[in-house]
């Protein structure tokens, strides 16, 4: 739950950043950050979950081809870490 609050937050608020920026100064700018940030923000949240705990996320069934494609990519690379 923690995760997905860190990343609804920040990609709201970076959209709500970019819009006042812009110099849209209304309510639908905020509306806009909110939307924005529940639709990329919990997906984004869930594949870092996965990729962070990938034994729990495969005991409760969670296994995306995304995350385990980057997680096999970073095991086949051992010297660039």
């Amino acid at each position: 739950m923690f995760l997905i609050h860190i990343w609804v937050a920040c990609i709201a608020g970076a959209v709500v950043i970019a819009g006042l920026a812009m110099g849209y100064v209304t309510l639908w700018t905020f509306i806009w950050g909110a939307a924005i940030g529940l639709a990329l923000g919990i997906p984004a949240a869930l594949l870092n979950w996965v990729y962070l705990r990938p034994n729990r996320s495969r005991q409760i069934g969670w296994t995306w081809p995304i995350a385990n494609k980057i997680r096999a990519a970073s095991k086949q690379h051992p010297s660039t870490r």
